[in-house]
C-alpha cells in the first residue's frame, strides 16, 4: 500500500488483530502521522458489519474530544474498500512492551514516572466518560523525551464490544479485569486492574496470573490471589504488596478512588523502600523464594496477542515437570510453581489410573457374567470360566448366577461387538475434571442433561472419560450447545448471544427522529433498528410534536410499523 487518502505510506509500525498500523506523511502540511487499519470485511454479516462502522464513527469521534498530552490524538477517521482508517498522532519512540524487552529495563524512577503519567492520561478519560478496556505495554507509547501517550482510546472499547457479539473475546487476557471475563458492567477501575497487573509485571518479572491453558487463566482472574510481590522480589516492602492487592481487588468498589491515587500511594509505598529494582521479565526464576520443592512449567505468553478465539482447538492433557533438586531452603519461584502443578497433575493421573482400573474390572465381572449366553454386547477375549475358577471374587452385591451344566463348545464363536463409549453420568465425582466459562458470566450450565450437574459459570465439573454434552443458559441469551470429549478437552470459554430482533419503522414523512427507551437513535426514518428481547417505548419526533407507541421484541424476528403521522 502507497497511500491512503491524501496520507503517503511512509512505513509499517506494527500489525495488530484487526489489521496494520502504518506511519504516514500528510504532503498538505508535513506532519508525520500513524495510520491504525481495522478489516470491516471480516464481518460477513453485513447488518453487524453496518453497526460497526457506525460505532466506529461514534467512539472516534469522542475519542477526538481527549485532548491531553498523555493520549494519542485521533485526527480522522476515514472508510475505503472495506477498510476502515483511524488517523492518529505519531509517536516517536517505543512502546512500553518493546523496552521490557530489552536487557537492560527502564531504571525505577523512569518507570514511576511512566506509570504517574499514564495514570493521568486514564483518569482523564475516565472524567470524559471514556474507558479504554485494553490497557498493557502495547498501548502505553514513550516518545524520545520521555513522554508516556497511551493509544488506541476509544477504538480498543469499540473493537472489543463488537468482537464479543462476533465470537471473539477481545483485550489481552492476563491484563483482564475480573469484571471483563465475566461480562459484567465496566468502569474507570477496569483500566486501574490493568495498570495494577503492568506494575506488578514490570516490579516482580511475572505477571500476577498465569496458566497453561486460557479457561484456567481467566479463573485465576476471577477466583485466586496472586503471589505476594515481596516473595518474588525481596527488594520490595510489604508496604508495595499492600498496595497493589488493593488494586488487584476481585471487586472494583474495593480498588482506589481513582489510577493517580493507587500510583501515588505505590510511589509511596516505594520510598519506605529506598534500595528496591525493578526486575526484567523471567528475572525472579534465579530469584531465591522460600519452599523447597521443584519443577517448571509454561504460562500463556500473550503480550503479543490480544485476541483470543472463543472456541479452542481441543488441548491435551497438561505435561508433568521433571524434578529437580534443588538444596534447601530456597529455589526459584517457577520450579516451586511448576511443583505444585506436577503435584495436582501427579494426583488427577493416580486418580484417573483409578477410575480407569475400576472401569476395567466392571467390564470383565460383566463379561464373565453374560459370556455364557453369548450376549451380543459384549466383547470375549476367551471362553467363559466357571465362577469356581474365578481367581478374582465377584462383587459383594453381585447376585450368584447359577451356571449352566453344559458349557458351550470351544469352537462356537462368540458374537463380538465393540462397546460404545458412553459417559457414565454416576461418574461426575470422579472423573476428569472440565471447566466452563461463559461470557458473560453467571450462566447455567447443565452436562448431559443430568440436573446433578447443573452450576453456574464460570465452574468446574468432574466428567467421565468420553464424549459429551452441554448447554449454558442466560436470561436474555440465546441457549449455547456444544459437545466435547474428555479428557482431550480440559476447559472451553463460550461466547453468548444476546437475544435480538429488528423493528422496521416507515413514516410518512420520512427523516423523522427516532427515540428508543429515552435514548435518540442514529438513524432517521425510514430506519431498521436492532434490539434486545422485550417491550420498548419509542416515540417518533417532528420538530416539538411526537408520537408514541410499544413494540414488543422477538429474538430472531422483523416487527414492522408504520406511522401516517397526523398534525
Amino acid at each position: 500500500m502507497q497511500q491512503v487518502g491524501r496520507y503517503q505510506i511512509v512505513g509499517e509500525l506494527g500489525r495488530g488483530a484487526m489489521g496494520i498500523v502504518y506511519q504516514a506523511l500528510d504532503p498538505t502540511i508535513g506532519r508525520t502521522i500513524a495510520i491504525k487499519s481495522i478489516r470491516l470485511q471480516d464481518l460477513t454479516d453485513s447488518a453487524e458489519r453496518e453497526r460497526l462502522r457506525e460505532r466506529l464513527v461514534r467512539e472516534a469521534q469522542s475519542a477526538g474530544i481527549l485532548s491531553h498530552p498523555g493520549i494519542v490524538t485521533i485526527y480522522d477517521i476515514a472508510e475505503e474498500n472495506g477498510m476502515a482508517y483511524i488517523f492518529m498522532e505519531f509517536v516517536n519512540g517505543p512502546p512500553l512492551e518493546k523496552m521490557l524487552l530489552a536487557e537492560q529495563t527502564p531504571d525505577k524512577e523512569t518507570l514511576l514516572s511512566i506509570f504517574r503519567q499514564t495514570a493521568a492520561a486514564l483518569d482523564y478519560a475516565h472524567k470524559k466518560g471514556i474507558v479504554h478496556r485494553d490497557i498493557k505495554p502495547a498501548n502505553i507509547m514513550i516518545h524520545e523525551d520521555g513522554t508516556a501517550k497511551v493509544t488506541d482510546f476509544g477504538v480498543a472499547k469499540i473493537v472489543s464490544q463488537q468482537m464479543t457479539i462476533a465470537g471473539t473475546m477481545m483485550g489481552t487476557p492476563s491484563y483482564m479485569s475480573p469484571e471483563q471475563v465475566q461480562g459484567g458492567a465496566i468502569s474507570g477501575r477496569a483500566d486501574q486492574f490493568s495498570l495494577a497487573v503492568i506494575a506488578y509485571e514490570v516490579m516482580t518479572g511475572e505477571k500476577p496470573f498465569v496458566a497453561e491453558y486460557l479457561p484456567t487463566l481467566l479463573f485465576k482472574i476471577v477466583r485466586e490471589e496472586p503471589l505476594a510481590a515481596q516473595r518474588l522480589n525481596p527488594t520490595l516492602g510489604p508496604q508495595v504488596d499492600t498496595v497493589l492487592r488493593k488494586a488487584l481487588s476481585k471487586n472494583p468498589d474495593d480498588r482506589y478512588e481513582n489510577c493517580t491515587e493507587f500510583i501515588n500511594a505505590l510511589s509511596t509505598a516505594c520510598t519506605a523502600m529506598p534500595g528496591w529494582t525493578p526486575l526484567p521479565r523471567g528475572a525472579s526464576l534465579n530469584m531465591p523464594t522460600g519452599g523447597s520443592q521443584s519443577g517448571l512449567g509454561a504460562t500463556i505468553d500473550d503480550a503479543h496477542q490480544p485476541t483470543v478465539d472463543l472456541t479452542p482447538p481441543p488441548m491435551p492433557p497438561p505435561p508433568m515437570s521433571s524434578p529437580i533438586e534443588v538444596p534447601p531452603p530456597f529455589e526459584p519461584r517457577a520450579r516451586r510453581y511448576a511443583s505444585d502443578r506436577s503435584n495436582i497433575v501427579i494426583r488427577r493421573m493416580l486418580l484417573s489410573a483409578a477410575v480407569v482400573a475400576m472401569v476395567l474390572i466392571g467390564i470383565f465381572f460383566v463379561i464373565q457374567r453374560f459370556a455364557p449366553h453369548g450376549s451380543p454386547r459384549q466383547t470375549a477375549v476367551a471362553p467363559p470360566v466357571p465362577r469356581s475358577q474365578e481367581s478374582i471374587p465377584p462383587p459383594p452385591d453381585t447376585p450368584v448366577e447359577t451356571p449352566k451344566t453344559e458349557d458351550p463348545p470351544a469352537s462356537a464363536p462368540v458374537p463380538t461387538e465393540p462397546v460404545a463409549s458412553k459417559p457414565d453420568p454416576s461418574v461426575h465425582s470422579t472423573g476428569f475434571e472440565f471447566q466452563v466459562t461463559t461470557l458473560p458470566a453467571d450462566a447455567t450450565v447443565v452436562f448431559d442433561g443430568d440436573p446433578a450437574t447443573r452450576c453456574k459459570s464460570p465452574c468446574n465439573t468432574s466428567l467421565s472419560s468420553g464424549r459429551h454434552t452441554f448447554v449454558a443458559q442466560r436470561d436474555g441469551y440465546r441457549d449455547e450447545r456444544r459437545i466435547i470429549e474428555v479428557p482431550r478437552d480440559v476447559g472451553l470459554i463460550v461466547g453468548m448471544v444476546k437475544q435480538m430482533g429488528s423493528l422496521s419503522l416507515i413514516t410518512n414523512p420520512p427523516g423523522l427522529t427516532v427515540i428508543v427507551d429515552g435514548k435518540e437513535q442514529a438513524q432517521k426514518t425510514p430506519a431498521k433498528l436492532t434490539l434486545g428481547v422485550g417491550a420498548h417505548r419509542v416515540q417518533v419526533m417532528k420538530g416539538s410534536e411526537k408520537q408514541e407507541f410499544t413494540v414488543d421484541i422477538r429474538d430472531g424476528l422483523l416487527s414492522s410499523k408504520f406511522i401516517e403521522w397526523t398534525p
